[in-house]
């Protein structure tokens, strides 16, 4: 049994029960003193923020302790959704009014400090460490999705942050590419994490933002904290899934806040895509990502339905889906990969959790910086040839028609689809699907079914037309015109040949690991 740690009288707010309340490192536990019924157990990992409160002439106590938590609970139907639960203690068992107050702020501390991640003593209970206000700076984009973002704000992250303590700045994005320009400036030091309240495409801009700074190495490690309010929301998606692993996923809104507000700091990995330099100097354009690229059938309906925006997303992929399902668009590529065989390169194993290959991970990263001049060190794509030379060796090659190949680094691709269950977002792997274009039309609604009900796609799935490989990097040459549509984060890209790198544990975001 865990220590008690607080223990104290209180009573209920409204209705003036009496209670005992019981303090330890995993719960607070409220005992009815005119019952004997199985007391109330609040987990502390539920709980996001505590207010002390001043009562009035109307109140029992001149002093309350109020709660603010969000437990998981499952849903009437299907599924789980985290459901905002307070609870009011009111504080009356002192003889003045400092000394209620004073009591109050204690127990206040004592939670704030558990719940920031900490271990409490007995000792430190008579002088409790103080866990310093976060200040957030948030980035909305007012056009992303339906544009409702601002609304997101102010009926939902704003009143959600209050409870929690937060101090947030706010700046409205203005045009295509100022995200990327906000994080390429900003004074990192100001803050304790960047809050994205959009889609992924500003996610995608943020992170570029951050990997064009001379700081870049300190600058991605930034906390990024993503409030769903796009189209798309995949990282939403793969955090939510990540920290719960329910699908369907818990309500994403709720469920992404409360991340950002417990602060738990997990790490990702980002992706970097080279394509071609289209001026006179030859050199590879290096973008990057944490979604991943898609080029075929996916790609063309995230891209080509933009056109019927208003109808809403699910909606307008939905009938994109169907329609290209109908035409089956056949793409010529070769395509090339370095497969992962991670325990012998990077001393891992594919059946361990990201966790405890972190060291392993940790030791790769360090070969990949290299000095640039007498500037900053900068980001080396190692494993990637230059564009216009062959692979290596090592690599496998396969080239005919697909209807669709896949590079992604997470397991969602949008809010209600998983593509890869058994994906991680610090494995150090990407997850290459080749769907070649013999595979019939009742096998690839099958395989749309699976992407929503949760199954997915693993390497157990493997055949002749759909196959999933592990690897650490790809290329991927178009020789079809057709839409000429590549996609990285849902972001269109330059059209022709391209090759990613996953860079392990590069980024970091808010969340954590069920």
């Amino acid at each position: 049994m865990d220590k008690v740690l607080l223990s104290g009288d209180f009573l209920l707010y409204p209705k003036k029960v009496p209670l005992q309340v019981l303090l330890t490192n995993k719960n607070l536990t409220i005992k009815n003193k005119l019952t004997k019924g199985a007391p109330e157990v609040i987990s502390l990992a539920d709980v996001i923020g505590c207010h002390v409160l001043q009562g009035n002439k109307t109140t029992s106590a001149q002093w309350y302790l109020c709660i603010f938590f969000y437990p998981l609970k499952k849903k009437v139907f299907k599924g789980y959704s985290r459901c905002r639960s307070t609870k009011s203690l009111g504080i009356a068992c002192c003889d003045s009014d400092s000394e209620n107050k004073s009591l109050a702020e204690k127990w206040k501390k004592a939670i704030k400090f558990i719940t920031a991640g900490n271990n409490m003593t007995e000792d430190q209970t008579d002088c409790i460490p103080e866990i310093e206000q976060r200040h957030f700076v948030v980035y909305i984009n007012p056009f992303s999705g339906r544009g409702k973002a601002m609304q997101i704000y102010k009926d939902h992250v704003k009143h959600v942050f209050c409870e929690a303590e937060i101090k947030s700045t706010v700046v409205k994005t203005e045009y295509a590419g100022h995200a990327c320009k906000l994080a390429k400036e900003i004074e990192l030091g100001k803050y304790d994490g960047i809050i994205i309240v959009s889609g992924d495409g500003l996610v995608h801009e943020v992170i570029n933002g951050l990997m064009d700074r001379v700081d870049w190495e300190q600058a991605i490690k930034t906390p990024l904290g993503i409030v769903p309010g796009g189209s798309g929301n995949a990282l939403a998606a793969s955090i939510v899934y990540a920290s719960t692993g329910h699908h369907p996923l818990p309500d994403v809104l709720p469920s992404s806040l409360f991340e950002i507000c417990r602060g738990k700091i997990c790490k990702v990995d980002i992706l970097a895509m080279e394509t071609s330099d289209t001026s006179h100097v030859k050199k590879a354009k290096i973008t990057y990502g944490i979604l991943g690229t898609v080029i075929g059938l996916i790609s063309d309906i995230d891209i080509e339905s933009e056109r019927l925006r208003s109808l809403g997303s699910q909606t307008r992929m939905l009938l994109y889906a169907l329609m290209r399902i109908a035409t089956m668009r056949r793409y010529n590529l070769t395509v090339s990969f370095l497969p992962a065989m991670a325990d012998k390169e990077f001393g891992l194993s594919l059946e361990t959790s990201a966790e405890q290959n972190d060291n392993a991970i940790h030791n790769a990263i360090k070969e990949n910086y290299t000095a640039a001049g007498d500037a900053t060190e900068t980001l080396v794509n190692d494993l990637l040839p230059p564009l216009d030379e062959p692979v290596p060796s090592t690599w496998s090659v396969s080239q005919g028609e697909f209807l669709q190949v896949t590079g992604v680094n997470l397991s969602h691709i949008a809010v209600d689809t998983i593509l890869h269950p058994t994906k991680k977002r610090s494995d150090g792997l990407l997850f290459l699907t080749q769907i070649t274009a013999n595979v019939n039309r009742r096998s690839l609604l099958k395989l749309w079914d699976s992407m929503e009900d949760g199954t997915g796609l693993t390497e157990r799935d493997n055949s002749s037309d759909v196959v999933v490989t592990p690897c650490r990097a790809f290329r991927i040459i178009p020789h079809s015109k057709h839409s000429e549509i590549v996609t990285l984060d849902g972001e269109k890209m330059p059209y022709g040949p391209f090759q990613c790198q996953v860079h392990p544990q590069l980024g970091r975001v808010f969340g954590t690991n069920y």
